[in-house]
């Protein structure tokens, strides 16, 4: 367990530099800045390093070297260390967790790790952006007495992202579209698999210190979860709020049924940098609902977790 405790560690600590690397920053001056230690740092390489001659070669070796291929963060990367949840695993039904004394803490740890590579641009000759994601999020019994990663969804995703150049539209806020097409799933065995498809719409909004966005999507769910939508939905709405440091962030999601089965989620989160670092966090994230984990879709519970955020 030390082993895989150090090679965890690791990984965080791999990811936060890869987003501390790429991280883009509006101020024109820290880009300025920036932009000369990047050239200081190929100028050191140059004058230390037997480079190859050619200028192709040389760019291909720049890029290895400082690991420049354009990866970026794209949701939330964070690592929860004390994620309470008031879902009591031994009580739930054992068909779901036949060997629930494995996960029979309420207090776990919990990590995301969410990268994004934008593959083209202006394609189509509309200013629009065709990009390709991967998120993982884990929930970890780290205080079991084997450490078992209780369950692990994973989501890769393509979409296209287009700017509204429009000034009507523009003026109101209205900024871009997203199209997408979303997988997610645990890649566990019966009866514990769970999974489904998404194609999506997005639009997103931004004015003063608020943005927002709505998705709505058409789902394919997998035979292990044929009613995720009755849970989940068939949407959700984003809002994010920006004060001085702080960032403050507000996710609904709902069936819409409100015939007396309705369900959904809301959570909420808060941010702010950890002294003067610009890109490491502190964390907080409440959660209320359904869906907290795909395992867990269909069963109501209340989680709040604490810990530390690596990317906005």
């Amino acid at each position: 367990m030390k082993n895989a405790s150090s090679l965890f560690i690791a990984l965080l600590l791999a990811v936060n530099y890869s987003l501390m690397a790429h991280e883009i920053d509006s101020s024109k001056e820290i880009e300025a800045t920036e932009t000369n230690e990047d050239e200081a740092k190929k100028l050191f390489l140059f004058q230390h390093l037997d480079m190859p001659k050619d200028s192709d070669s040389r760019e291909t070796m720049v890029a290895k070297i400082f690991s420049n291929f354009g990866l970026l963060p794209y949701e939330k990367n964070y690592f929860l260390p004390f994620a309470y949840t008031t879902k009591d695993y031994e009580q739930k039904d054992p068909a779901i967790y036949p060997n629930y004394e494995q996960f029979d803490k309420n207090i776990e740890a919990e990590f995301q790790i969410s990268l994004k590579k934008d593959l083209s641009y202006n394609l189509f000759g509309l200013n629009e952006i065709i990009s390709l994601g991967y998120t993982q999020e884990v929930w970890w019994q780290l205080y079991s007495d084997s450490s078992p990663f209780r369950e692990t969804n994973y989501r890769p995703e393509v979409w296209l992202t287009l700017p509204i150049e429009d000034k009507e539209f523009s003026e109101f806020g209205f900024k871009a579209v997203k199209f997408g097409f979303l997988h997610e799933s645990n890649g566990m065995g019966a009866p514990l698999s769970r999974s489904w498809n998404r194609i999506y719409f997005e639009s997103i909004f931004y004015n003063g210190n608020f943005m927002a966005s709505v998705r709505a999507w058409v789902a394919d769910a997998g035979d292990d979860n044929k009613d995720i939508t009755s849970y989940l939905g068939y949407g959700h709405l984003k809002l994010n709020y920006f004060l001085k440091k702080h960032q403050f962030d507000l996710t609904w999601q709902n069936n819409l049924r409100f015939n007396g089965n309705n369900r959904g989620s809301i959570k909420a989160e808060w941010s702010h940098p950890t002294g003067n670092s610009k890109n490491n966090f502190w964390y907080i994230k409440i959660f209320n609902g359904y869906g907290a984990s795909l395992v867990d879709y269909n069963h109501h519970q209340s989680r709040v977790g604490f810990g530390f955020l690596f990317s906005r």
